[in-house]
Parts: structure tokens; C-alpha cells; sequence
């Protein structure tokens, strides 16, 4: 890996700041452990750093601003973009990456394409159906009259309602797990509601039959086209608590973010979930299909794939890959540490193939 010089580039941390006057999404946009870890990771780098909180009415100004401030200290700015919004709900996404690669910067993380196609789940669906890629049979819910057709259709239940552009969990609860037309329809009915003045209808609901059984995540840092030079690390499973039953093993928002507003919380205040490393027989296999998926979406930067393997057959499905995943050294806030520990890799170890991946994507 090429070392970055540290008396050429200096970085500059863009993270969406939001202010939605709710506490649960307010903890979910708080980036004090970031800011932590960043500090960690560009000291043991040797690189000059600097944290920018981005809003969608002030990015370019903010932009514009860091390559003044690089220019003073005479070093090219490197952009470590964390910005992961939908601009619906105010937080800021896409219009980043499309600024950063207008201006010809150097910057990480998801090219626009890959960006768009993965934030919402009804294109990355139709992206893994055309690519061959195994996933979970899927219906798009944008009307409650789609609802009524999902009677005419040849649907297995139980099935599971996401909104199709969302993050972090949001809008998905235990009473998303549906086994009648009449609960979907009472459930989509609540969803279009939306979360606390959160919108999750932007683009509809997806109605996913569930899968019974383990779940795994992969954490891909490469691109698309060049399979060799990538890096997919050690899958890892969550174990879910023993206590909950089957329909409830996935990532609720309450429990994912310890919230509990409508969900209990564990027996004995135990941990929601554990991560294991993945049982040695399917890494191979979970690699393969996590970049399947990441191929088919035209991944760029890095991402995680999230998996589930039917407990009856054996067979895996792809539930998503998500472009500007969160990545964090602590398991207690991404699965990503959890990941860089079963491959015995280091965060700044991660960091530093990211912005390396950056340089050459302006350098090619």
C-alpha cells in the first residue's frame, strides 16, 4: 500500500449535520466517537486533519472553504466523505459526491451512481435481479392499492416492511414482520405515517419475504471492475439473543439504537445481538456473493453487504450493500470494527486503503 505523504495531502472529515429537534434521530446523526477515532487514526497517519460538519444548504460554501484552507497550507485536500443522506429529510447525500467530483477533488467513498442505486432498495433490488445476484423476493408497496394487489400475487408469508430510501434502521420495527394481507396493510398504513416527522416514503415501501435464519455482514473496500486489488474482509455473523423469538432476530431501529419506545429491551440488559466470526465453511461463499452484489451495483469505495442464510435450505440472499456505510473501530457503533477484528486489520489500517483507493480513482 502506498504510504500517503503527509507533507502533500491534508484531510478534511465532511460529516452531514442534522438538527431534526427529536432525540432518537439526533443520537443517530452524534459523531462524537468519530471524531475520536479520526483523531486516533491521522496521528498514527501523521496527517493534518480537519472535522467539517456539512448541511445541504451550505456544502459548496464549506467545500470551497477546506480547498482555501489547503491551499494556505500549501498540501491538495483529501476529502473523507461521511455524508450518507437522502436530502429528503434535510441530510445531506448525493449533491456531495456530485460537487466533490464536479470540482475535480480528491474524495472517498461512493461514486454518485453507486450512491443512488443503493440508497434506494427498489433499484438496488432490480440491480441484483438483473446482475443474477440471489435476494429475497420483493414486492415495491407505493400506494396502499399495491397493498391490495399483493392478494393476487404468489407472496409467502411472512414478509418484512422496509421503507425503500431509509437508514440506520429507521422505520423498521418488530411489527414490520407481517403474516396477512390485513397486518400489511395496517403496518404500511403506520409507515406512511412516517418516523417522528421523518419521511420514509420517499420512494415507497418494499415488502421482502423473510428468511429464518443467520444473518452475516461483509465489508468490501475496492471497486467494481478490479476484483484483484480489492479487499473483502472476514464475514462476521450476529448472533442474536437466544431469548428472541425467530421473527424477531434483525436489526430493529429501537434495539439497534437502544431506544426502546415501542420494543423491550434485553433480558438482564444483555447485549441485542453478539458477532461471531463466520463458521470457516461459508466465508468463501459470502465473499463471493457480497461482491456479487457489490459488482452488480457498480460499487465504488467501499461498502457492506448484509446476508441471510436460509436455515432450511442453506441458501444465502443479499439483503442490501450499502454505499457510505457507517465505519467505526467499535462493534458498539458499526459492525465494521466487529469485521476488522475477525480479519485482524486496524481501523487506520482501513482508513488509510480508503484514501489510497481515492488518489488512484483521480489518478486513473
Amino acid at each position: 500500500m502506498n504510504v500517503i505523504d503527509a507533507k502533500q495531502y491534508v484531510i478534511f472529515v465532511l460529516a452531514p449535520w442534522v438538527q431534526t429537534n427529536n432525540d432518537n434521530l439526533d443520537y443517530y446523526y452524534d459523531f462524537s466517537q468519530s471524531k475520536l477515532e479520526y483523531n486516533k487514526v491521522f496521528s498514527e497517519l501523521s496527517l493534518a486533519w480537519f472535522w467539517v460538519d456539512v448541511q445541504l444548504n451550505n456544502y459548496q460554501v464549506v467545500i470551497d472553504d477546506a480547498i482555501d484552507k489547503a491551499k494556505q497550507l500549501n498540501k491538495s485536500p483529501i476529502f473523507l466523505n461521511l455524508c450518507d443522506g437522502d436530502e429528503q429529510n434535510n441530510t445531506p447525500g448525493v449533491s456531495i459526491i456530485k460537487y466533490l467530483h464536479q470540482q475535480n477533488l480528491v474524495f472517498t467513498g461512493a461514486s454518485s451512481y453507486f450512491y443512488e442505486i443503493t440508497t434506494s432498495k427498489a433499484l438496488m433490488k432490480k440491480a441484483f435481479e438483473n446482475y443474477g445476484v440471489s435476494s429475497p423476493k420483493w414486492f415495491h408497496l407505493k400506494t396502499m392499492d399495491d397493498v391490495e394487489m399483493l392478494a393476487k400475487c404468489n407472496v409467502s408469508f411472512p414478509l418484512i416492511l422496509k421503507p425503500s430510501v431509509s437508514g440506520g434502521s429507521i422505520g423498521v420495527s418488530v411489527k414490520n414482520v407481517v403474516h396477512n394481507i390485513i397486518e400489511c396493510k395496517l403496518q404500511v398504513a403506520e409507515m406512511l405515517k412516517g418516523y417522528n416527522g421523518w419521511n420514509l416514503n420517499i420512494d415507497g415501501i418494499i415488502a421482502e419475504e423473510f428468511i429464518v435464519g443467520d444473518e452475516f455482514t461483509v465489508f468490501i473496500i475496492g471497486n467494481y471492475d478490479n476484483e484483484q486489488v480489492a479487499t473483502i474482509y472476514t464475514p462476521v455473523q450476529r448472533v442474536f439473543h437466544p431469548s428472541l423469538p425467530e421473527e424477531e432476530k434483525f436489526l430493529s431501529f429501537d434495539r439497534l439504537w437502544e431506544i426502546y419506545e415501542n420494543e423491550t429491551a434485553m433480558p438482564n440488559n444483555d447485549n441485542f445481538y453478539e458477532y461471531a466470526k463466520a463458521p470457516a465453511e461459508l466465508i468463501e461463499s459470502l465473499q463471493e456473493i457480497s461482491w456479487q452484489a457489490f459488482a452488480a451495483c457498480k460499487g465504488v469505495g467501499y461498502t457492506r453487504a448484509d446476508i441471510r442464510k436460509n436455515n432450511t435450505t442453506g441458501k444465502l440472499f443479499v439483503l442490501e450493500v450499502n454505499a457510505q456505510c457507517g465505519i467505526s473501530e467499535d462493534e458498539n457503533y458499526t459492525s465494521i470494527g466487529a469485521i476488522l477484528k475477525a480479519s485482524n486489520a486496524s481501523f487506520t489500517s482501513a482508513v488509510e486503503k480508503i484514501l489510497n483507493l481515492a488518489l488512484q480513482r483521480v489518478a486513473n
